[in-house]
C-alpha cells in the first residue's frame, strides 16, 4: 500500500507544460487535444484557434522534438499557473516549437543564414516581424505533418478526434453497416464487437472451430460444436413425390412429406453453466437474444441451430410440490424430477434456435419449429 504522506507526482498536462522537451511532439499534440477536447473545444477549433507553431531559431543540434512551449489564458497570473488554467478550460493560446521541423533551425528547409539573419534582428534590433511572418507561412505546414503522422495510424482517431475511422470499414468487411437498417437486428451485440471479428465472420468456408472460438471468446464460456445433426426436413408440397408425375426411384422420389437429413443441423453444448448464467440463456434472456445475433452474423442461413446447455450441479434442483407462494418452477428447465439434488439422467437444457430468414424473405413453414424463436426439441 502506498504510504499516507507520500509526495504526490504532478500530473500529465502539469509535466507537458513544466517539461515539454520530455515528450515527443506527436505524443505532445495528442494530450493537448484530448485536453481540449474535454472542455469542448473540437479538432478543427483547436489548430484553427488554440495551437500556433512556431519555427526553432537555434542553430545546434536538437536533443529533442519539441524546442519550448508556451501557454497563454485567460485566468489571471495568480491561479496557480496554466495546469489550473488547463483544468478550468481557460486556454487561449499554445504556442508550440518543434525542433525537427520548419523552415528555420537546424533541421529547418531554408539555408542556415536564413536563420541567422532573422535571430540577429530579433536578438539586436527586437524585431521579430519576419520571425512572425515565417510562423505564420509554416504553422499550417506543421498541422499538416501532424495530420499526415496519423492518418494511417489506428488509435489516432480514437485517441484525439473521439471516434474511430477504422470501425466503419471493418464493419463493411463483415457485411454490416453500423448505423442504418440492420442496426434493429442487433440489439445486445455492439459495432465493436463485430468489428473486431470481421475477418472471422466473412471467411469461407466457415469452420466449426471458428464458431466455437468466436462463441467461446464473446460469451466467456465453454461452447463445443457437434456437426452433422441429424433432423426431419419437410419436403415442399411442389416437390413431393405423387401418382401421375412419374417419379424415379434413386432420383429424387421419395415416400413421405419430410425427409432424414444430417447436413441440416448442428448442435451448440454451452457450459457448464451456473443459475444465473441459465436464466440469462432461456428465452427472453439476453445472453440469448445475444447469441441469436452472433449466429446471425456468419452468414449461413441454411444451418439449424440446437443449443444445449450444460448445468452445473446446483442448478439441478429437484421439484417439490407445494401450497406455499413463492418463485414459480418451470419442470425441465430449472427444476427436474430427481431424488437426489444435483444428479439428473440429463443435466442439460435442450433448445431450437430459430433464425430469420435471409434478404427479408417469409421463413417455410416448418413443423419441427414452433412459431416462437426458441422451443424445446
Amino acid at each position: 500500500m502506498p504510504a499516507t504522506k507520500r509526495n504526490h507526482e504532478p500530473g500529465v498536462m502539469a509535466l507537458l507544460l513544466n517539461e515539454p522537451h520530455r515528450f515527443e511532439f506527436a505524443q505532445l499534440l495528442n494530450v493537448l487535444l484530448r485536453a481540449l477536447r474535454r472542455q469542448g473545444t473540437p479538432y478543427d477549433k483547436a489548430f484553427g484557434d488554440v495551437l500556433r507553431f512556431r519555427n526553432n531559431l537555434s542553430l545546434a543540434f536538437p536533443p529533442s522534438e519539441v524546442q519550448a512551449l508556451e501557454v497563454e489564458t485567460n485566468a489571471p497570473p495568480a491561479n496557480h499557473g496554466p495546469p489550473r488554467a488547463v483544468a478550468a478550460g481557460a486556454l487561449r493560446k499554445i504556442r508550440i516549437t518543434p525542433s525537427f521541423v520548419g523552415l528555420l533551425g537546424a533541421s529547418g528547409t531554408l539555408p542556415l543564414h536564413d536563420t541567422e539573419r532573422v535571430a540577429a534582428r530579433r536578438s539586436l534590433d527586437g524585431d521579430t516581424s519576419q520571425h512572425e511572418l515565417i510562423d505564420v507561412l509554416s504553422n499550417r505546414m506543421i498541422g499538416l505533418f501532424y495530420e499526415a503522422w496519423g492518418k494511417y495510424r489506428v488509435e489516432h482517431g480514437i485517441d484525439v478526434r473521439g471516434h474511430d475511422r477504422l470501425l466503419p470499414m471493418l464493419m463493411a468487411l463483415a457485411g454490416m453497416k453500423s448505423h442504418g437498417a440492420h442496426r434493429w437486428q442487433r440489439a445486445c451485440v455492439n459495432d465493436e464487437t463485430t468489428g473486431y471479428y470481421a475477418a472471422l465472420l466473412r471467411t469461407r468456408p466457415v469452420s466449426a472451430g471458428t464458431i466455437e472460438r468466436v462463441l467461446a471468446e464473446h460469451f466467456d464460456l465453454p461452447v463445443r460444436l457437434e456437426q452433422f445433426v441429424g433432423c426431419w426436413d419437410a419436403i415442399p408440397e411442389k416437390r413431393r413425390s405423387t401418382l401421375g408425375t412419374k417419379p424415379v426411384l434413386g432420383f429424387g422420389a421419395a415416400l413421405g412429406v419430410r425427409l432424414w437429413r444430417t447436413d441440416l443441423r448442428i448442435r451448440l453444448h454451452i457450459g457448464p453453466l451456473d443459475e444465473e448464467q441459465v436464466q440469462d440463456f432461456l428465452p427472453g434472456g439476453r445472453a440469448l437474444l445475444a447469441l441469436k445475433e452472433m449466429v446471425c452474423l456468419f452468414a449461413v442461413p441454411a444451418l439449424r441451430y440446437e443449443i444445449r446447455l450444460l448445468l452445473a450441479p446446483p442448478c439441478v434442483k429437484r421439484m417439490t410440490l407445494t401450497t406455499r407462494m413463492g418463485q414459480p418452477r418451470r419442470l425441465g428447465w430449472d427444476t427436474f424430477l430427481t431424488g437426489t439434488p444435483g444428479v439428473a439422467s440429463r443435466p442439460e437444457i435442450g433448445l431450437m434456435l430459430r433464425l430469420p430468414a435471409p434478404s427479408g424473405r417469409p421463413a417455410r413453414p416448418n413443423p419441427v419449429a414452433a412459431a416462437t424463436d426458441l422451443v424445446s426439441p
